[in-house]
């Protein structure tokens, strides 16, 4: 029976020990293996009760052991995965002086068959907490994992925090396994660690790792698909955090640095001309990696005398990985800065984007927009007509390629961009750049899709809001100008490309004008040098003086439009742009770390776009509709000049369609004002809080909210917007004395 008994602490069911399903546990928290070993019978005649007591306690280490050693077998091999074989083979560690227990209880037996069962109950009373714990804690481990499973994620180095929060206080043998059990999965950890933060290389098979990596997805398949899919770096590999597999114990800082070194250094490593970079990181930090991964494979095979006391310090020691990743960041961090500002001319792509994707060289896009102007088929709004002399007039205000309508599909709008690139190089010709750099960093897209046209209507949407503008980033500044950013970037042109096309509509509407005005007004203003014979007769004169009040309150409403389109212009080029860069640039030359550059650079992008009130819910839209207004004055003004022109109508009157858009205009600028006002006096940004406020003057700008302040201040100079609060009224329709005078 001793034989038996035996063999049933092995786990294996014989003719007096047999294997039976177990019952269900009363409690949710008692463990219960699947099945257990038990007696043929409960009454044996010649087993005493006492005897059957201690034989019932001994078969349940027996089924612990067997279910042990199942999950073993299932996870012992890295087939599935990395931290679940680690456990298995701490496990098996585990249960090693077990089994040498029992090695010694039949060396026994065979000496003394005398022996009873209380000797065993004896030899392995030490177990008898252990190896119950054990079999719990591997059945939780696989009850959820079968629970990640059913959702598509694995336990990964959760599985750390599972471990640690599982050991008992004041059981010393229970918590010495776990410990050992934790000390094999840090060394699958370190090993992740040391080929991340070494090589910049994850040895992640079975997913299971905090930082995860994902191919992007290949430029050519979602070309013109949407705007959030124009930024793709080609075979380029992101890299994210998945918040879920983070250990608790570790800082979340930890799991930040991590990230951000690996990173930097997997884009590094991507650039050939630096060999010696990771020869030089294998040098000063593989030897620390080897040590600490030497002290938890001492620690897992350790049977010392276990500190009972609570808490993860006695379970782990974090503080020489913690020194380790900080030492591998601050390294990592100024050799990168080196890299990318010494060597690979960061600041000087900087100065570049900015002169391109931010305006910052206005005779660029300005010589960019005449390009377009000259590639189109579209003719011009110009006066004509035998009534006006249109000798010397040249139509300054033209409809480029991208005043057509979106393109229809993927073929138009691949056409267009081959018009839209070729016109931006030759532009970069005309005034001076070297058109083949500028080819290697930019490149524009056009979609079929309209996007950011808040408060445009939708027949009014061109091409221009289907542009988007791609930065071709080198593989070496890939870690600056990530996919978001380069989102960022091309979000920001589009809204500054609106603002300055804008603006030349109105300075081109104005030459037209002033040119229209020499030819047929001029005359008239000096007549009285004129000769006798070369005087216009009265008729004529009655027309030109009509014409020239017909002028003046054109130019009138457009002085309005300029003022307010140029003071955001303004604001944005000299008081956000220029400025927030200017400090990017110094943070660039005197932090030397890359953390800070990069925390620097996106806070640099991010508050041009909040100073830019370009995620202000209420702001933005009412400036897109603003500079919409004023775009299509342009257009009717120069379609109704054309018209009576052709009609010989010299009416005083504006059409029904400029009065409607003057009257838009100056609702949605005062619209737009008490927006930013009621902004401003609540310290918020992007509140939507349109609430009256008192009749604040803007004489000086706030500190703090400088921003704001300045741009009201601009738009307030002669308090117009301030004085009118509560009694503003849109101008009424314009109309003019006999005289010719304008009146308001």
């Amino acid at each position: 029976m001793l034989q038996e008994l035996l063999l049933a602490l092995y786990g294996v069911p014989g003719a007096t020990f047999v294997e039976t399903s177990s019952p269900a546990a009363e409690d949710s928290h008692t463990f219960v293996v699947e099945t257990e070993l038990v007696p043929v019978s409960e009454n044996l005649p010649f087993v005493s009760q006492g005897e059957l007591s201690l034989q019932s306690d001994l078969l349940k280490l027996g089924s612990c052991y067997r279910h042990l050693e199942h999950f073993i077998r299932r996870h012992a091999g890295p087939h599935y995965s990395l931290y679940f074989s680690a456990l298995a083979c701490g496990l098996d560690d585990a249960l090693a002086d077990y089994r040498q227990s029992l090695v010694r209880l039949e060396s026994e037996v065979l000496s003394n068959p005398d022996l009873s069962v209380a000797h065993f109950a004896y030899r392995l009373h030490s177990y008898k907490l252990l190896l119950p714990f054990l079999a719990d804690l591997a059945q939780k481990i696989e009850s959820l994992n079968e629970k990640e499973k059913a959702v598509q994620h694995r336990l990964g180095c959760r599985l750390l925090d599972i471990l640690v929060l599982s050991a008992p206080v004041g059981v010393p043998g229970p918590r010495l396994a776990v410990r050992q059990l934790v000390a094999r999965a840090m060394r699958v950890f370190c090993r992740q660690l040391h080929s991340w933060l070494v090589y910049g290389r994850l040895h992640d098979p079975h997913d299971e790792f905090f930082v995860q990596c994902s191919t992007r997805v290949s430029e050519d398949t979602v070309k013109h698909s949407s705007t959030d899919d124009h930024f793709q770096f080609g075979d380029a590999n992101s890299f994210t955090l998945v918040v879920d597999r983070i250990p608790s114990f570790l800082p979340a800082s930890f799991a930040t640095h991590v990230l951000s070194v690996g990173e930097a250094i997997n884009h590094t490593i991507r650039d050939n001309s630096q060999p010696d970079f990771l020869s030089e990181l294998e040098q000063r930090f593989g030897p620390r990696f080897t040590e600490l991964s030497k002290v938890w494979e001492l620690v897992s095979k350790s049977a010392g005398d276990e500190d009972e006391q609570a808490g993860i310090e006695s379970l782990i020691d974090l503080n020489p990985l913690l020194s380790l990743v900080t030492d591998i960041r601050t390294f990592v961090s100024h050799r990168v800065w080196q890299l990318l500002v010494k060597e690979h001319g960061l600041a000087k792509y900087l100065v570049s984007v900015k002169e391109v994707a931010l305006l910052g060289r206005g005779e660029l896009f300005l010589a960019f927009v005449d390009q377009l102007n000259s590639l189109s088929d579209l003719d011009p709004l110009a006066n004509t007509g035998d009534t006006v002399p249109t000798e010397g007039i040249k139509s300054l205000f033209c409809r480029g390629v991208l005043d057509r309508p979106p393109p229809r599909n993927a073929d138009e709008a691949q056409a267009l961009e081959y018009d839209v690139q070729t016109a931006f190089l030759a532009a970069a010709r005309a005034i001076g750049l070297d058109d083949d750099e500028l080819d290697a960093k930019f490149k524009f897209t056009v979609s079929t899709d309209p996007s950011d046209a808040d408060g445009v209507p939708a027949e009014e949407q061109t091409a221009w809001d289907c542009l988007h503008l791609q930065l071709m980033v080198p593989q070496a500044l890939r870690m600056v100008f990530s996919k978001h950013v380069c989102r960022g970037y091309d979000r920001l042109f589009r809204y500054l490309a609106t603002i300055r096309r804008t603006q030349i509509a109105l300075q081109h509407y104005w030459a037209e004008q002033t040119s229209l005005w020499r030819c047929i007004c001029a005359p008239q203003q000096f007549s009285r040098i004129l000769p006798r014979k070369d005087i216009p007769n009265e008729k004529n004169q009655m027309n030109s003086l009509q014409r020239q009040s017909n002028i003046d309150r054109r130019l009138l409403v457009r002085n309005a439009m300029a003022f307010f389109v140029e003071s955001l212009q303004c604001f944005l080029q000299v008081d956000v742009i220029d400025s927030q860069f200017s400090y990017l640039s110094n943070r660039i030359q005197i932090d030397e770390d890359i953390d800070s550059v990069l925390a620097a650079h996106e806070a640099f992008l991010a508050g041009l776009q909040a100073q830019a009130l370009l995620f202000h819910p209420a702001a933005k839209p009412c400036i897109m509709q603003l500079l919409s207004v004023c775009r299509r004055f342009v257009l009717a003004a120069a379609a109704a000049a054309a018209a009576a022109a052709m009609t010989d109508n010299s009416g005083s009157q504006l059409s029904e369609t400029e009065d409607r858009l003057v009257y838009d205009f100056h609702q949605v600028s005062f619209t737009l004002f008490q927006c930013l006002s009621s902004s401003e006096s609540t310290g918020a940004k992007s509140s939507i809080g349109l609430e009256e406020v008192g009749t604040k003057r803007y004489d000086q700008p706030a500190g703090p909210r400088a921003d704001l302040s300045q741009l009201l201040l601009r738009l307030d100079f002669n308090h117009f917007y301030s004085d009118s609060r509560g009694s503003f009224r849109p101008w009424s329709r314009v109309s003019s004395a006999s005289d010719g005078t304008t009146v308001i």
